[in-house]
């Protein structure tokens, strides 16, 4: 079987520009750890134009990240946010196909689709602190009761501040993302 991935001139330019939204605001917001608007961007690339799109921006994006990351360089912990941060990507492309959210009715629904997203959001974001967090107990050596004990701070900033990101975002931006492109 050959498979192979072909994506347009217009896809590589959605992903480039994706991508360098993705760092520019995560190195603007450093200073708040485990706040980022990238796991929105990324979920919303997935809901507005697949599955390809989000994943490939979200590994892009903790490919150059994880590499020129002030905090430290792993190359397990770089391979697990990879993976995790797809997951994003990946939930986004395959609600698409659902009938999860439609982008043309912005205004009517907002609370009840704003809900639905922070749930989301905050679900995404628990899986993927909670695989990260394994990874990173594993990678420096101590207990994984310790690494998931130790996250939890951590965890709960990133889960909360997704949840309000994707409760106030996600539809904005899938309907801004998908009429930019010409698709709503």
């Amino acid at each position: 079987m050959n498979l192979h991935l072909q994506l347009s001139t217009r896809q590589v330019s959605i992903i480039v520009v994706m991508t360098a939204t993705c760092l520019s605001t995560n190195y603007l917001m450093l200073g708040l750890v485990n706040v980022k608007f990238m796991d929105l961007i990324i979920f919303t690339l997935g809901l507005s134009l697949g599955s390809i799109v989000g994943v490939v921006v979200g590994v892009l994006t903790w490919l150059i990240y994880g590499t020129l990351n002030p905090y430290g360089f792993s190359l397990p912990i770089l391979i697990a946010t990879c993976i995790g941060e797809s997951i994003y990507g990946l939930a986004g492309g395959v609600l698409k196909k659902s009938n999860f959210y439609d982008p043309s009715k912005l205004g009517s629904g907002y609370l009840t689709a704003g809900t639905k997203f922070a749930i989301l959001g905050f679900l995404l974001t628990f899986i993927y602190d909670q695989f990260t967090n394994v990874i990173s107990a594993l990678t420096v050596g101590i207990p994984l009761y310790m690494g998931l004990v130790m996250g939890v701070p951590f965890s709960i900033i990133h889960e909360a501040s997704n949840a309000t990101f994707f409760f106030v975002g996600a539809a904005p931006l899938t309907y801004l993302i998908k009429r930019f492109y010409g698709q709503a």
